[in-house]
């Protein structure tokens, strides 16, 4: 038997000409309240056959697999999802060698933002990968309550080859809501649609969202006096590591008088992890995607501890992956959930792997650093950087502009050493200086960033 003939057999053991292709919610709708057992069983199918499609046409992975010898035949089933290597960022830039669709098969093309300053990934989209994200998208909506009766602004751009924008569109008209097409326009041009269309629910990022509310109570008109029920707040953090509302969180809920909802999604896992009603946690989607939480030496870490979010987006056909490693510090949350829903969940993200800091015995996220001051109306913008001291450790500089530059700084050090136990320098700086720096780094939005100059 040829070296061929047996990787075309161990392929078959995995079901490469199988592929599920029903991205629908009546399908899967009981196995968010399933047993584990009943779950472990749906998963392991679905796994395996992602696994076959993937290596049946994935250069990258057949090569990797090769290289470090895997017997693709000992692979049974999530348990053993371990003895495969991970897929890390920088092998996304190899896209060629990813695509496991023919260049017919291709009906999208989508782009990560790169905000971080690297290359933007080309993630390929067929039909089916579509239906996978409307399908995504629709039960993520539906878990926060949202149903046909509602009218839905999407504040996230549809254009510039961004993945989120589409996904929210098709995910809502799958669920049969009216949706406007906001886009990443201005807060005025938001808060005219608004005013227009009258939705029940905004989609956007929180820092915009809270834009589109200033505009109009700066105009006179009142946020709460427009019937929002529901804010989906996506692409920022809403909640800090021990699941409180942040600053800007509540201001959210107050300015709106509704509810806020926190997603996680990325474009290179194409799934969204969003709380249901409960808010207590992003629902994992056991038909779409495996969770792993790694520790530093890259083992499984217990239920509750911190480590990096790893992912094998399941039923992707464009570039599938496996053992993604997102860069993403989070927790799992386990048990039953009030609404009943037996999947885990995924805790808000703590910060960036790369960006863990230590200072003075402590760990901090800039993330973490952002969430204690962002909503705070004293707080105007500002950005922080990390360089090494002549000892090795890390220093920590904010650099911090004030609504008011003749107020003292004191309540910055307060409630940072309230909330992180430690308080970087602070350096004031003016919001001229603050906008310049950030709006030249960070086109995304408005907000603190971090500059590693270690």
């Amino acid at each position: 038997m040829n070296k061929q003939k047996k990787a075309d057999d161990a392929n078959d053991h995995l079901g490469k000409n199988f592929l599920v292709a029903d991205f629908s919610a009546q399908k899967y709708a009981e196995l968010q309240f399933a047993s584990p057992a009943e779950v472990n069983e749906v998963q392991n199918r679905l796994f395996l056959q992602h696994l076959g499609y993937t290596l049946a046409r994935s250069p990258f992975y057949k090569k990797l697999y090769a290289q470090e010898k895997i017997d693709i035949t000992k692979i049974k089933g999530v348990a053993d999802i371990g003895q495969l290597p991970l897929t890390h960022k920088a092998d996304l830039l190899l896209t060629q060698n990813l695509v496991c669709a023919d260049k017919n098969e291709i009906v999208d093309i989508s782009l990560t933002s790169a905000t971080s300053g690297t290359t933007p990934t080309l993630i390929p989209l067929t039909s089916t990968d579509l239906s996978r994200l409307a399908y995504n998208e629709e039960i993520a909506i539906a878990m926060t309550g949202v149903n046909q009766t509602d009218t839905l602004l999407v504040c996230a751009a549809l254009d510039r080859c961004f993945m989120a924008g589409i996904a929210y569109f098709l995910g809502g008209v799958k669920l049969s809501a009216s949706m406007v097409r906001g886009g990443s326009g201005s807060a005025a041009q938001h808060w005219e649609l608004i005013k227009l269309t009258q939705p029940t629910v905004i989609v956007g990022v929180p820092s915009l969202m809270y834009k589109i509310g200033k505009h109009g109570l700066d105009n006179n008109e009142n946020p709460k006096d427009w019937g929002i029920k529901k804010l989906i707040a996506i692409g920022e953090p809403t909640k800090n590591a021990k699941m409180d509302l942040l600053p800007i969180s509540r201001e959210l809920e107050s300015m709106w008088n509704a509810k806020i909802y926190s997603t996680y999604a990325s474009s290179e896992m194409a799934t969204t992890f969003c709380e249901c009603e409960a808010r207590n946690g992003g629902h994992t989607r056991p038909e779409l995607i495996i969770v792993e939480i790694l520790g530093d030496d890259g083992l499984p870490v217990p239920a509750g501890e911190k480590g990096e979010v790893v992912v094998t987006p399941l039923g992707v056909t464009g570039m599938p992956l496996v053992r993604f490693k997102t860069g993403d510090i989070s927790y799992m949350i386990q048990g039953k959930c009030s609404c009943k829903r037996t999947s885990p969940r995924l805790a808000p993200i703590i910060g960036r792997k790369n960006q863990m800091l230590k200072y003075k015995g402590t760990t901090v996220f800039p993330n973490a650093i952002l969430a204690v001051l962002e909503g705070d109306h004293r707080f105007y913008n500002g950005y922080i950087e990390a360089q090494k001291n002549a000892d090795g450790t890390d220093r920590i500089i904010l650099y911090a502009a004030l609504t008011r530059e003749d107020v003292s700084d004191t309540w910055l050090k307060e409630i940072l050493q309230a909330k992180l136990r430690v308080v970087p320098e602070i350096n004031r700086i003016t919001r001229q200086e603050a906008d310049k720096k950030v709006c030249q780094f960070d086109k995304k939005r408005k907000r603190i960033t971090f500059f590693d100059l270690r």
